[in-house]
């Protein structure tokens, strides 16, 4: 199993290995567990006593020796669920506490993948008209099936996307993937023009994507004015640019 995706749901990398551990040994000593994933066994008690607390593992005592075991899978639903439905209840209290000046742009930077992904879902949560720009064409090759799946999302949502790839020939590739998808329009622009960093624009939003394989990363700015300003300049772009 991919235990990065295990990890996903909120444990720790060696909390994930102690948990799948535990679901192919079923009733196991410490020393079991520190055996199949070795991990050092102090480690695996402080482990297991934080699954403990998050109700993922239990134990038994049998002649006063204790033997842990993992609960159902399930469990690790019901778990994300109550996490959900608390962050829900607090919204309302959270943002009435944030109250970002309407002066002054907002910036912020957006880190790695799970960086890039927040700004994918913000841009779904928004459902506005979405332009792009200097698209090199690296996003599936850096966020993998992450972006297939979004794209579909996208598409359901019937958000415009207005993209402009660069003419080479990783750009290409991406456009005739775009020309394929609905709601979308597709044009291209000089090779001239390749950059790392992707630009988009939505909703009052700005946004430049540095497209770097190891650690991509992203610069959004909430700024209406600002956003008007580059979708104007988007709109200039698209006059001289081209279809394939």
């Amino acid at each position: 199993m991919d235990l990065s995706k295990l990890q996903q749901t909120g444990l720790a990398e060696k909390e994930a290995k102690t948990y799948l551990a535990l679901l192919e040994l079923e009733d196991a000593r410490v020393s079991d567990i520190s055996e199949k994933t070795k991990i050092n066994r102090s480690l695996c008690y402080s482990i297991l006593h934080g699954l403990a607390e998050k109700g993922i593992v239990s134990y038994i005592l049998k002649n006063n020796v204790r033997f842990y075991r993992a609960a159902e899978p399930v469990k690790l639903q019901s778990i994300l669920d109550e996490k959900k439905r608390i962050l829900v209840s607090l919204l309302p209290e959270l943002q009435a506490l944030h109250r970002p000046s309407a002066k002054k742009p907002s910036v912020e930077i957006l880190e790695g993948r799970e960086g890039v992904k927040t700004i994918l879902n913000d841009l779904l949560r928004n459902r506005k008209e979405w332009f792009a720009f200097n698209i090199p064409g690296k996003g599936p090759e850096i966020m993998g099936p992450t972006i297939h799946a979004w794209e579909k999302e996208r598409q359901k949502a019937k958000i415009w996307l207005n993209v402009i790839c660069v003419k080479t020939p990783q750009g290409i590739r991406r456009g005739k993937d775009f020309e394929k998808m609905a709601n979308t329009r597709v044009r291209y622009t000089s090779e001239r023009y390749e950059s790392p960093a992707s630009n988009w624009i939505y909703a009052d939003r700005i946004v430049i994507i540095f497209w770097y394989k190891e650690f991509p990363f992203a610069i959004r700015i909430i700024d209406k004015g600002l956003a008007e300003s580059y979708k104007s300049h988007f709109q200039s772009v698209w006059k001289y640019s081209k279809k394939r």
